[in-house]
């Protein structure tokens, strides 16, 4: 490929010569087979076939022209094929197109394998159909799905035409409309584990010389070489033209109600010989049953100085809604009497507050991160976000103001009413990075990503393998959901998981979010609804000139796989 001497692509320059390779990986065959071993003359293919399937011949594109499915006889090498890195490649938007759309078929191919299912891909130029409710989350999901022009939005009377539905709150009557997992095989396809996805399309350098390109950096192997990843052979497809998939979990109110998480959790803790009071702050769950509350009132007696108490809605509440803290048992208790009193159905959830939490320029703080949920076919699997960010309080700590909610609550639906929101940080937010140079400053001898965040994974972690059998019980063949958790540091940096959310918001308030959120969301998409839903061929594209042109990077890391684990 001819390129000036700034190794800048001339605006009228023509592909000259591009050798597509197979999306199927070749090492997958092979797993013996070394990198520098891929000769030039060696055969591929450019038809899409299952991780198993032999390679056939390659296919080469000439000027401008569609792509040909005839075979070509390769060009003799006049150098060896090397291996380049992508910030080379990256210089030609050919290469980028191309790269952009087999990167995105093989990782499809991988998520199917673990999924234990054979997609088809229509033929023609069909459109998907998704809906979408109005919430604070459906502008940014509507961005997302605009730059996949093989889908089309559908209004609410059209709603069980959709193939993917994604609203704000949960509506049980969707699940119905949802078939029922298939009874897998479990065969094993032991030539895909542990391989990283591979960029079957080859660069061609200034020197003439076509170079594989290293595609590892994009994270890939986050979940294709995790320790959790297994890969089935195909037992069974589906066509995804019928088939439908939702943003919800049909049972996630036992990950997302802080009465079941308590509970699930509790359950979870004592069959591994543990306490789960190592993990979330001493909780009580005051329902229909008194006796846990006399229990709260005999350890609240015990405790010789009063302390500070959260209490907060047992189920269906998010943004703060509902929350006090006190140390006065009496407020307490009028609270669940009134309530019983106007037959008000909600239980009560009574925490141990954490009275010396981790400060930040002496104000309070906690952290928001996201972990993913698939259920694709009966199988589990759960991928956690490996950026997230901090959430500060507006006003300094003082555990003795108990009524001043912007000390206490960093939540955003409260802190932006405050007349301080933003001052300290744009948007009350810090991400990791900001938060490690804080620990520096202090010179407090910590490393976040290494020392804190593994302890929070873990519990993360457990909180799928305590939940993932009651998620879907009802089996529904395809669902995903991605919950917002909160974990609080004590003085000590330990971590403390607070709740889990269903309905997270994603709002961009910030620029920390404006950069943490939409890249999120898009590496969801990736995971859960691309490869399910993979781009007809023949489908006449429209896409933006920004989204066309970038590699597809990952951060979700596979952190469980109910058949592993």
């Amino acid at each position: 490929m001819s390129m000036n001497r700034n190794n800048k692509l001339h605006p009228n320059h023509k592909i000259r010569s591009i050798a597509l390779r197979s999306p199927i990986n070749p090492l997958l065959k092979n797993p013996s087979l070394k990198s520098s071993q891929l000769k030039s003359s060696q055969p591929y293919t450019r038809s899409y076939r299952t991780l198993t399937n032999p390679i056939s011949p390659s296919i080469f594109i000439k000027g401008n022209q569609t792509p040909a499915f005839e075979t070509v006889s390769p060009p003799k090498p006049s150098k060896s094929r090397s291996v380049c890195l992508i910030r080379d490649a990256i210089q030609s938007r050919e290469w980028l197109i191309k790269a952009r759309e087999n990167i995105l078929q093989e990782i499809g191919l991988f998520i199917n394998a673990s999924n234990c299912l054979k997609v088809e891909v229509p033929q023609g130029t069909f459109t998907y159909k998704y809906y979408l409710s109005k919430g604070n989350n459906s502008a940014l999901v509507k961005q997302c799905l605009n730059t996949r022009p093989w889908w089309t939005p559908v209004e609410e009377d059209q709603i069980n035409s959709a193939n993917f539905v994604w609203t704000q709150f949960k509506n049980s009557e969707h699940f119905l409309l949802m078939p029922i997992a298939y009874e897998r095989l479990k065969r094993i396809n032991h030539s895909i584990q542990g391989k990283s996805i591979n960029c079957s399309i080859l660069y061609e350098d200034i020197t003439n010389c076509m170079r594989a390109v290293d595609v590892s950096g994009l994270g890939y192997d986050l979940i294709t070489k995790s320790k959790h990843y297994i890969g089935f052979e195909d037992n069974f497809r589906i066509d995804p033209c019928a088939s439908r998939v939702q943003n919800k979990l049909e049972f996630n109110f036992n990950l997302s109600d802080k009465k079941f998480l308590y509970k699930n959790m509790k359950e979870y803790y004592e069959s591994d010989m543990d306490n789960v009071f190592n993990y979330l702050p001493l909780t009580y769950h005051i329902g229909h049953d008194l006796k846990e509350l006399q229990n709260f009132i005999n350890k609240y007696s015990d405790i010789p100085i009063k302390c500070l108490w959260i209490v907060k809605p047992g189920e269906n509440t998010n943004r703060g809604y509902g929350i006090f803290i006190t140390n006065n048992l009496n407020k307490i208790l009028s609270e669940i009497t009134t309530a019983k009193m106007n037959k008000n159905e909600h239980t009560f959830i009574i925490q141990k507050y954490i009275e010396k939490p981790f400060l930040i320029n002496k104000r309070k703080f906690d952290i928001r991160l996201y972990t993913m949920i698939t259920s694709i076919n009966g199988v589990f699997q759960a991928y956690y976000y490996q950026e997230g960010y901090l959430r500060t309080a507006s006003k300094a700590y003082n555990p003795q103001d108990l009524e001043n909610i912007f000390i206490h609550l960093t939540n955003d639906a409260i802190q932006n009413k405050c007349e301080d929101y933003g001052k300290f940080e744009k948007g009350n937010k810090l991400s990791y990075h900001d938060f490690q140079r804080y620990l520096d400053s202090k010179n407090i001898k910590v490393n976040f990503l290494e020392e804190i965040i593994p302890k929070i994974k873990k519990i993360v972690k457990d909180t799928v393998k305590a939940t993932y059998t009651k998620l879907n019980e009802n089996r529904r063949l395809l669902g995903f959901e991605i919950f917002g958790y909160d974990f609080l540091l004590d003085a000590n940096l330990r971590p403390w998981l607070l709740e889990v959310n269903t309905n997270p918001c994603l709002e961009l308030s910030s620029t920390i979010l404006a950069r943490i959120i939409p890249a999120m969301l898009e590496n969801a998409l990736k995971i859960a609804l691309d490869p399910l839903f993979p781009e007809p061929k023949g489908n006449l594209r429209k896409f933006s000139s920004r989204s066309h042109y970038l590699l597809p990077e990952n951060k979700f890391e596979l952190i469980y796989h109910q058949d592993v684990n």
